[in-house]
């Protein structure tokens, strides 16, 4: 069997396996070794039903000694079977990884011999990825259930997670669709894992070079409309699971029928995956928002409505908590409003210290304005009238006053100072520095190639000066702290109109105040570059993952790619890190620009239109590792899950053209 069929067949048996996740640890690069962690994870891709996809996630085998009736692998399954080698699959890994179409290894089995046999097999395959060849991505290893503390301790030293399956919501229904299982031989991995992650956090207070064990912690699963228990049963065990073995997630898989005609399973017409979701929100809900599970259902209301989300359900039941007043309500009242997020309650916080909070800031905070109405007040949610009778109310909506009728006049032409710059950051510092040194406060601020000087406008042209720029960016940092800065780069390269207009009146505004001078406009303006920032921030993250590179030579390769902002110098450093013993260069087609790494410092590089085109035709040739990842994508999706709203949600068109998996596809 090659490995195109083997890779059909162990990608498809794990695509049940719900984890996804590569968060959590940052292992940085070392000289002897490649690669990196992200401690907030990176998706690659998503599939068909949204699944975010960032780990190489096979089964080593197939084969299984153990009939569980729920599982398409079960010993008394008619299906093709198939097993790696370890060779096989280290090369995957690292292949696949070269090429970041994945952040590590996922990697679980079916049980061959006995429970150890098979962990030593999966514990081989991550020695050999770590020690042999000093991989440094994402290693989550699945502990096989009965499998030996001692290996479960050897199995953490080498992966970032573990997780154990605890597979149903009581050992009663574990017991009547898994005869060959047991919940001792699932909560005992467990343990082990739970006491060697505390041990090894309180040796390294006092041994800074103690090894790290499983320091993304571990996970597990169970399976949602297979066994009879109630939502209230399934989140209690789950609350339960999370204070007493330290899980750091519960992941819910809604049941999908494999096996015709067993008595023992519900005759399902589809997936639960409403209900699925319901339960990860109640989880979210009290994971991090706060709310305790009896808030959300009793044993006399065991079930979760499947028409409401959780928290929209909870602020209905309970009308005396609302609405909560944004502008005096503690931040865990705030929490509890239906639509406001962790984030956006931040934000309100933070907000409020500077202003009262309007009904017209609350779309840009990002609460979701339609649900979160009927639960909070705030000013300017007086009556219908509100909005019309408040002049600063009618100019946020972009609606004239009354008094000046529907169509206000033209102001006559008058003299405008317009600054042009070279169109590069340092160019907007540069005539930042120089405006304070000429007297000029300009009206428009637009880069070179972009705008003809008119018959009443004063232009002056600003050349890059490196020094003058890195003065402004120190007296920023020493002005505003690390994080203003930061905001107006993010800014400057987004795709905004008037983006370079508004940070120079930051700038100006941030000098006037540390002067002692008032600016009442910095505030809003900080706000507006924040938002703007945020975007950029958003892509660039985004963009680690879409990245996919062609192998040009042995140690060289190229990536394009065509981000909505100009992303690129916000995602240099990660691949600097990631593929530090390769050359590589990354190329911006919609810019024409590239950078290009040595393996010592990057490069930036003009593309001619005419390489970019060649570049973009070889893209689209066959390689085998490109096919064996197209392969692979499709042989992850869930056709029983499909939701494609969603996965256009998180794979949006405009970034199909450079993934491999998505070439050819329509929808």
């Amino acid at each position: 069997m090659d490995l195109h069929e083997k890779l059909e067949i162990l990608a498809g048996a794990a695509r049940y396996d719900v984890s996804c996740a590569s968060s959590g640890t940052p292992r940085e690069p070392t000289r002897q070794g490649f690669g990196t962690t992200v401690p907030s994870g990176v998706c690659h891709t998503f599939t068909e039903d949204g699944r975010c996809v960032s780990l190489l996630k096979v089964l080593f085998t197939n084969f299984c000694v153990f009939d569980c009736a729920y599982c398409a692998n079960r010993a008394s399954n008619d299906i093709p079977r198939a097993s790696f080698t370890t060779g096989e699959l280290v090369d995957l890994t690292i292949q696949f990884y070269q090429r970041n179409y994945i952040e590590g290894l996922f990697l679980s089995s079916g049980v061959l011999k006995s429970p150890d046999d098979t962990m030593e097999r999966l514990i081989r395959v991550a020695r050999t990825l770590r020690l042999n060849h000093g991989f440094r991505g994402y290693i989550h290893l699945k502990c096989i259930p009965g499998t030996s503390s001692a290996l479960v301790r050897e199995a953490g030293l080498l992966a970032d997670r573990l997780s154990v399956n605890i597979e149903l919501p009581s050992e009663g229904s574990l017991r009547h669709l898994a005869p060959d299982k047991c919940y001792a031989w699932i909560l005992g991995p467990m343990e082990s894992i739970r006491d060697a992650i505390l041990r090894h956090q309180d040796e390294r207070r006092t041994i800074r070079s103690s090894p790290l064990f499983a320091p993304a912690g571990q996970s597990t699963q169970l399976i949602v409309g297979a066994t009879p228990e109630r939502d209230y049963e399934i989140l209690d065990l789950a609350r339960k699971l999370y204070r007493s073995h330290h899980l750091k997630r519960v992941y819910y898989s809604a049941f999908i029928p494999v096996r015709r005609q067993d008595p023992r399973l519900p005759a399902l017409q589809k997936p639960p995956l409403r209900r699925e979701n319901r339960l990860y929100q109640s989880d979210w809900l009290m994971r991090l928002y706060g709310f305790q599970l009896e808030e959300l259902l009793t044993p006399d209301r065991p079930d979760l409505d499947l028409t409401v989300d959780p928290k929209l359900a909870y602020a209905k039941r309970h009308p005396e908590l609302f609405p909560v007043d944004l502008n005096r309500a503690d931040y865990e009242e705030i929490l509890r409003v239906p639509g406001i997020g962790l984030q956006s309650a931040k934000r309100i916080i933070a907000w409020r210290r500077e202003r009262r909070i309007r009904l017209e800031h609350l779309h840009e905070i990002g609460l979701v304005v339609k649900r979160a109405m009927p639960f909070v007040c705030c000013a300017g949610m007086g009556g219908p009238t509100s909005r019309s009778a408040d002049p600063e109310v009618a100019n946020a909506y972009g609606k004239p006053s009354p008094a000046g009728g529907g169509h206000p006049s033209s102001p006559p032409p008058k003299l405008r100072n317009i600054l042009i710059h070279d169109g590069t950051f340092d160019g907007l510092l540069t005539g930042v520095f120089q405006s304070y040194e000429l007297g000029f406060q300009p009206d428009v601020v637009l880069r070179q190639g972009h705008f003809q000087c008119g018959l009443f406008d004063r232009c002056i042209h600003v050349i890059s000066d490196p020094e003058k720029a890195d003065r402004v960016w120190k007296r920023l940092f020493q002005m505003m702290g690390r994080r203003f800065p930061f905001i107006l780069l993010c800014a400057f390269l987004s795709a905004r109109n008037h983006a370079d207009l508004e940070i120079f009146h930051a700038i100006r505004g941030a000098v006037r105040r540390q002067r002692g001078e008032t600016d009442n406009g910095l505030a809003d303006r900080m706000r507006k570059l924040e938002s703007m920032s945020r975007e950029v921030r958003r892509e660039a993250h985004r963009m680690k993952g879409f990245v996919r590179f062609r192998k040009v030579t042995d140690d060289a390769q190229i990536a394009l790619i065509a981000p909505k902002h100009n992303v690129l110098p916000l995602i240099l450093d990660h691949f600097e890190k990631r593929f530090r013993d390769r050359k590589w260069m990354i190329v911006d087609t919609s810019r024409g620009y590239g950078y290009r790494f040595d393996t010592e410092v990057s490069h930036e590089v003009r593309i001619p239109p005419q390489l970019i085109e060649e570049a973009e035709r070889s893209a689209l040739l066959s390689e085998p590792y490109r096919d064996l990842w197209k392969q692979y994508y499709e042989a992850v999706n869930v056709p029983q899950r499909g939701n494609a709203a969603l996965h256009l949600k998180m794979v949006p068109r405009r970034y199909w053209k450079y993934l491999p998996e998505k070439t050819g596809k329509k929808s």
